[in-house]
């Protein structure tokens, strides 16, 4: 990755562990946001959430497009959760600033998420730009035109970007796009949504995928190797 100048990072469960369970945290609220707006059961909205992800790329997206669902509503409901959970990264911070070009938050969160969980890895200063949420009108990845809109706001080069991703479906678009593509594997049970032998079922993604160039469970060993 030495022509790299441009570094693109997804933020959930890849600038942190999937197990310190931030994200756990935004689920549960989710459903609770379906119960009360829907008037469901809590089994009910956890089935309505898991579907309307997999169907739209979001849960928001779902409830937006069915159900009319203001999206800064929802956004600020989901995240009202402690974000102690995540804990400062120095050392990932260091490593990242000293990446030779440009560094980059791209997120299907918003900005005041962002902000929270960056001041929590004390990462708050290190980024050159983000895109949230927001900017796709909540269109979220891994739909073409977000990642369009992304490259035209830094002007980014497509042969000199790489993202990371703990999310590998993301990668498809930026690797058709002609970025380097990094499956940061902190969260794996997740992506495949079942239990799984990690080694063999990784190698099998990429094969049949064809679109992850790297694969990493450890972002801060991996950039300190490419850098």
């Amino acid at each position: 990755m030495k022509n790299t100048s441009n570094w693109v990072f997804d933020l959930d469960n890849t600038l942190y562990k999937a197990e310190c369970g931030l994200f756990d945290k935004v689920h549960i609220l989710m459903g609770r946001f379906i119960e009360e707006k829907l008037n469901l059961s809590s089994g009910e909205a956890q089935a309505l959430r898991s579907k309307y992800y997999h169907q739209y790329g979001t849960t928001l997206r779902g409830l937006m497009i069915e159900h009319k669902i203001n999206p800064d509503e929802y956004l600020d409901y989901v995240h009202q959760i402690n974000y102690d959970v995540v804990s400062a990264n120095e050392s990932l911070k260091n490593t990242i600033q000293e990446l030779k070009g440009k560094k980059y938050i791209f997120t299907n969160a918003n900005y005041g998420h962002v902000e929270k969980v960056l001041e929590k890895l004390k990462m708050e200063n290190i980024f050159d730009g983000c895109f949230d949420i927001s900017e796709s009108d909540y269109l979220p990845k891994p739909h073409k035109e977000i990642y369009d809109s992304f490259q035209k706001k830094f002007n980014l080069d497509n042969s000199s970007t790489a993202m990371f991703e703990d999310l590998h479906i993301n990668l498809k678009v930026p690797s058709a796009m002609g970025w380097e593509t990094v499956w940061v594997t902190n969260n794996l049970e997740y992506n495949l949504n079942k239990d799984v032998n990690q080694q063999e079922d990784i190698q099998k993604i990429i094969d049949e995928k064809g679109y992850i160039s790297h694969v990493t469970d450890n972002l801060e060993n991996f950039l300190n190797n490419v850098k």
